[in-house]
């Protein structure tokens, strides 16, 4: 998630071998009299008779790079075997592409860089500085498709997340009966990250943790290169806090629990959002042991065939990423699979406008696999998850392991 060559930083379409297939299906529909004159009339931006040229807006730097490190290349993987089998009614997906440095103003610039200058279709997003642009998107009715971590994704309607990591309003009991079942009582919340979500991702924490009868003793902010986390430790220690959560990039978790075993703060839970990948264990492992992260789609540790899928795509169409196991590459792969499945309900000759309408009455969304549990898009806007699966670092801190159960639920709080 953290390393990559920055050969990748230059702006690419994703090419994979097509089959040469003639397009089947003409504008008026199956009847029409279609062929190649038919499809070469869609007038969409971003649509010719033999592509479609989706934008890829997504964290390349800053302090979010940490959480999208391989989403690329999950998008990549994803979009190389769609355009090998054909792509989407004889046409290939390609991509043009802006990094926002992790900045809600890049973000504004790089969706407009895309719309403007490059003229995509739709936008395929993996960030957490999505309100940048949510409104200017809306405004021009473009499809826009990704991680749903911030409030911005469940305000507005052309936007579409497999999940939804925090709303304007309510909670859910799943992770304060997860911290009380480990034996959690008093707790701080931690932020690696400023703004409007990050406060009301803590509010959901809050009221998920005081229903269960957590008490909240402290709420930090820290930044892994200026925060003095000796001192935070002794801080946690004196209060007595036994559980540490929040919005915790994993830089700064790898710095705040040594601080915290090398004071005596006996934490009974760690429970963080982020962090699920083996190229973090590779750096930072011992120092993360025991951690618990839940995730919002099936842990590679379960080896499906969607599993097997994704990784063996990510080795052919993504191979400079390694290991292919990430959390971000699914993340990537997902975002990218709405994208297609978007475009299959948008019909042959898809408008942004179609898409739309076509993926929100999608009623089954699975992620090929992917997901613990299909999605209705038609009514999941603006609900946020209830189902989570968990998993835990080991106590050497060399791999991930899946809890019994892995998949828990909890209760709306409103």
């Amino acid at each position: 998630m953290f390393l990559r060559s920055r050969s990748l930083a230059r702006t690419a379409t994703v090419v994979a071998a097509a089959s040469g297939l003639a397009i089947l299906s003409a504008c008026d529909g199956p009847g029409g009299a279609g062929g190649h004159s038919a499809a070469s009339s869609c007038t969409a931006p971003g649509v010719t008779r033999t592509e479609i040229k989706a934008g890829l807006l997504f964290s390349d730097s800053g302090a979010g790079q940490s959480a999208f490190g391989a989403y690329r290349g999950g998008v990549d993987a994803r979009l190389g075997i769609a355009n090998a089998t054909g792509g989407i009614d004889g046409r290939k997906i390609v991509y043009s592409w802006r990094d926002d440095a992790s900045d809600p103003a890049q973000n504004l610039v790089g969706a407009q860089n895309l719309v403007q200058a490059d003229g995509v279709f739709g936008v395929i997003e993996g960030t957490t500085v999505a309100a940048g642009s949510a409104q200017y998107l809306d405004g021009q009715a473009i499809p826009v498709v990704g991680v749903g971590g911030e409030i911005a994704w469940t305000e507005h309607a052309n936007m579409f997340a497999w999940s939804y990591y925090t709303t304007r309003t309510g909670s859910n009991s799943v992770w304060g009966d997860f911290i009380r079942s480990q034996g959690g009582t008093r707790a701080v919340l931690i932020n690696s990250a400023a703004g409007d979500a990050t406060q009301n991702f803590h509010r959901q924490l809050s009221e998920s943790l005081r229903s269960a009868g957590v008490d909240i003793d402290q709420t930090f902010d820290v930044t892994a290169g200026m925060t003095n986390f000796d001192s935070l430790a002794q801080r946690m220690k004196a209060a007595h806090i036994d559980t540490l959560t929040g919005s915790v990039f994993p830089d700064a978790l790898a710095r705040i629990l040594p601080a915290a075993r090398a004071a005596g703060v006996n934490l009974k839970v760690v429970l963080a959002p982020l962090g699920y990948d083996p190229t973090l264990l590779a750096l930072m492992g011992p120092a993360l042991a025991h951690t618990v992260m839940y995730l919002d789609f099936v842990p590679f540790e379960l080896n499906t065939a969607a599993h097997s899928q994704l990784v063996s795509a990510m080795e052919t169409y993504a191979p400079q990423v390694q290991p292919p196991a990430q959390e971000s590459a699914a993340f990537g792969w997902l975002s990218a699979d709405m994208f297609l499945r978007g475009l299959q309900a948008a019909g042959p000759c898809p408008t942004r406008e179609s898409f739309i309408r076509g993926l929100r009455a999608v009623r089954d969304y699975d992620g090929g696999g992917l997901l613990p549990h299909s999605v209705d898009f038609a009514v999941n806007r603006g609900q946020l998850s209830s189902c989570w699966d968990f998993v835990r670092v080991s106590d050497d801190g060399s791999r991930f392991i899946p809890l019994q159960p892995v998949a828990r639920c909890g209760n709306p709080l409103t």
